[in-house]
């Protein structure tokens, strides 16, 4: 349950697009259960300016019995530059209601130099946070781009995150069915996964998350979305 409220508030691209014509801003949110128990109300917010600047914002709220838990409530802030159909961020916080838990982010990025073509390669991939790496799966899935693998800044320590298309599924949610790429997060920490289930109807905005850790399920699925331009 907590890694599921990581992943909430928890490469490059062959395409060189404006953001207009990528990604839609948007706001979400989202119903958190576990055992078919509502504990919690996911919100987030994304946006990008004319001048490429980003902000990706995602909150947890308790509700029910999710209140028994004090380590559930958070809300995380990705910021930095969208270009060339890749996130560069540049800060990061991570605010818990346990303060503990709390703690900022300044990425440190390889040379991503900006050329006349877009934005060049670094010898390194690009740093991400909890926050921006989700968005750049989005983008990399609306630029079908084949490969899904994101190097993440943990706190203290960096990840390799890696996700594959298993296939695609049928969702139904009170927003309406939806026809979704079941996307997978290669993990060799067994009996632990992490599925993703995002919709091309809805450029790719995550429609449902489900987390299963040591026998437990935990599931995230969309209730609200509107895009503005």
């Amino acid at each position: 349950m907590y890694r599921l409220a990581i992943f909430f508030t928890c490469v490059f691209s062959p395409f060189c697009l404006q953001p207009s014509e990528l990604h839609k801003n948007y706001s979400a949110s989202y119903k958190l259960s576990a055992k078919n128990v509502e504990i919690g109300l996911i919100e987030r917010t994304f946006s990008i300016e004319d001048n490429s600047n980003y902000r990706f914002l995602s909150t947890i709220s308790t509700v029910g019995l999710g209140r028994l838990l004090s380590s559930l409530s958070r809300s995380q802030i990705s910021t930095g530059k969208f270009t060339g159909g890749r996130f560069v961020p540049t800060d990061y916080s991570y605010q818990s209601a346990n303060k503990k838990r709390s703690y900022e982010l300044k990425l440190n990025q390889p040379d991503v130099g900006i050329t006349k073509s877009g934005l060049k390669s670094p010898q390194k991939p690009v740093l991400l946070d909890q926050l921006s790496y989700q968005a750049q799966l989005q983008a990399d899935l609306l630029n079908e781009v084949n490969s899904y693998e994101y190097l993440v800044q943990k706190r203290n320590k960096q990840k390799l995150y890696a996700f594959q298309h298993d296939k695609t599924e049928l969702i139904i949610t009170k927003l309406g069915q939806f026809m979704c790429k079941k996307m997978i997060r290669l993990t060799d920490s067994p009996g632990k996964s992490i599925t993703i289930w995002v919709a091309e109807k809805l450029h790719y905005v995550p429609v449902k998350i489900e987390l299963l850790a040591k026998g437990k399920k935990t599931v995230a699925i969309l209730t609200k979305l509107s895009h503005a331009q």
